[in-house]
Parts: structure tokens; C-alpha cells; sequence
């Protein structure tokens, strides 16, 4: 094993469409804890690779967030709107070209309502490329099997659960599925840990990875904090930016709803987190797919 592989390289990945609220703060805490409790790196990446929907200046207010909860992360930001990025995911879409894996597909969101998979129109279609189109990958028959450190053995056959799947949009933006697997290639990550929201998309990204002749990293999904309606916290559904006037109660109010040990004596929030690092117990959410939250931090 080589050096580069044998330590632990952990990332946090938020969007920049608007401030961390609590949901995403917890994403931090929990990846990053991971990676410490392993004496491991964990990095900080902005994941812009939708860019109609970046909020001017998010990405300065994630930083004085994380700073503010003394996450502190290692390296530089990495963006995926940056030109090295963008020349990295079109030579991996080259590639994919080259083995015969992609096609131009033509569908309107109108066409495939009332399909949950790809129903596969334009597979067989020639499309010119002055056409609209997006780019798909196509996926075999073979099922993909990984054991998620938090959830457990999982298993999806692309084809049937899913079909085959976007790589590139028809705005001609680069997809989320590929830009993350090569972004965490780049970087070196081989622990990605990340809300269980996120849990479907893991058997494209190692299908992905895969046909690269990539090795895909460990994952570990942990449970999506839901609000009283049983939605998860998110942008989308208007949840508030957390506050940094008390980064110590709303750290507390976190490892509280992860079942952690709280030390019983005060202490400064890089204490606090340090303590979190020290005691780290992720078998205490193991299997958790939710956690309820009904506090306003």
C-alpha cells in the first residue's frame, strides 16, 4: 500500500448556494471528527460545478462559519468552476467517449415523466452535436456492491434502479456525478463521508470510478437531520444560516443528536471540538437514516 493510500484523506464538499444551516454544519462536524479521530487530512471543496445556482459570496461565508466552529481544514479550497477542474473532467468524459460508454441524448424532463429509470430513447439514435443534447453513460448489467461504514452492506443494478445516467447536462455543464469522482481522484480522498441523502448516487460513482480505472474510496453515510414535518434541512426548504454567536451550544446540541459523550465542564469551542475528535463514536448512529430536529440553534 502505498504511502498516499495509508492515510486517511477526508473532504467536506457544501455547495456554495447559500449559508451552512444546521443540517450541513453536522456534515462537517461529522466528516471531519471522522477524519481526525484517524489522524487523518480532511479537506475543504466547493462544489460549484452547478453555477446557476452560486450565491456571491457563499463560498466566504462557509469559510467564517467553519472558521467561527474551529473546523479547520488542511491544503487549499479546492473549486470545481476552475479551469484545471473543468480540463480534468472533460479529459475523463474523452476517455468515456473513447470506450464506446457515451451518447447524446435528446429527452425533454417532459418525455421522461413517469419513468423512475432512463427508459434508454436516444441509445441507439444519432443526434448531431448542434442538436440540444445532454451526454449519458451507459451502464451494464452487472450489480454494484459496497459496504457503507455507517449503513451497511448495499447493492444497486444501475440498469434497472436507474439506467443510464447523465454525465453531462444540456446546459453543457459538467454533471455532479462526475465531477465528484474525479474531484475526490485528485485530491487523494479515500474516505468519503457524507449525509444519507447522498446514499443513491454512491453505485454511479463507483461505476464511474470503475470504467475510469479508478479505485473508488470508503464511504459512510450518516443520517440527514429532518425538521418536525420530517423534511430534511436544506436550502431548498428555507433552513436558517447557523449562528455563530454560540458555536459551543449549537456543537453541543449536534453531538447530542449524533448520541455522543458531552464533557460535563465548560469549555472553549477549539476545546469542545477536540473533545469531539478524542471521543469519537460513530457506531452510536450506525444504521440511523434520520435525526429529528425541532430546535431553532
Amino acid at each position: 500500500m502505498s504511502k498516499k493510500a495509508s492515510v486517511y484523506r477526508g473532504r467536506f464538499a457544501p455547495s456554495p448556494s447559500g449559508d451552512l444551516h444546521f443540517g450541513s454544519l453536522l456534515a462537517a462536524l461529522v466528516s471531519y471528527c471522522d477524519a481526525r479521530s484517524h489522524n487523518g487530512y480532511w479537506y475543504l471543496r466547493i462544489e460549484d460545478v452547478d453555477s446557476s445556482r452560486t450565491v456571491v459570496d457563499a463560498d466566504l461565508r462557509i469559510f467564517k462559519t467553519l472558521q467561527a466552529y474551529e473546523l479547520a481544514w488542511d491544503g487549499q479550497v479546492i473549486y470545481q468552476t476552475d479551469s484545471k477542474q473543468q480540463q480534468h473532467y472533460q479529459k475523463a468524459l474523452e476517455q468515456l467517449t473513447d470506450l464506446g460508454l457515451t451518447y447524446r441524448c435528446r429527452c425533454t424532463r417532459k418525455q421522461l415523466s413517469g419513468h423512475s429509470t432512463y427508459p434508454g430513447h436516444c441509445r441507439l439514435l444519432s443526434i448531431s452535436e448542434q442538436e440540444p443534447h445532454s451526454i449519458r453513460l451507459i451502464t451494464d448489467t452487472d450489480t454494484i456492491y459496497f459496504n457503507d461504514s455507517y449503513q451497511g452492506p448495499q447493492q444497486q443494478h444501475l440498469q434497472q434502479q436507474c439506467g443510464d445516467f447523465n454525465i453531462v447536462r444540456k446546459d453543457g455543464l459538467f454533471s455532479y456525478q462526475l465531477a465528484v469522482v474525479i474531484d475526490d481522484h485528485l485530491s487523494g480522498i479515500n474516505h468519503v463521508v457524507r449525509g444519507i441523502d447522498i446514499l443513491d448516487s454512491t453505485a454511479r460513482q463507483i461505476y464511474l470510478h470503475r470504467k475510469l480505472g479508478l479505485t473508488p474510496p470508503a464511504y459512510a453515510h450518516f443520517p440527514i437531520v429532518v425538521n418536525q414535518k420530517g423534511h430534511k434541512l436544506s436550502k431548498q426548504n428555507h433552513a436558517t444560516a447557523v449562528s455563530h454567536e454560540d458555536p459551543t451550544q449549537v456543537t453541543r446540541l449536534a453531538l447530542n443528536l449524533l448520541n455522543q459523550d458531552l464533557p460535563h465542564k465548560p469549555m472553549t469551542q477549539q476545546q469542545l471540538i477536540q473533545w469531539a475528535v478524542d471521543h469519537w463514536l460513530p457506531e452510536r448512529f450506525k444504521g440511523q437514516k434520520h435525526i429529528d430536529y425541532g430546535v431553532t440553534p
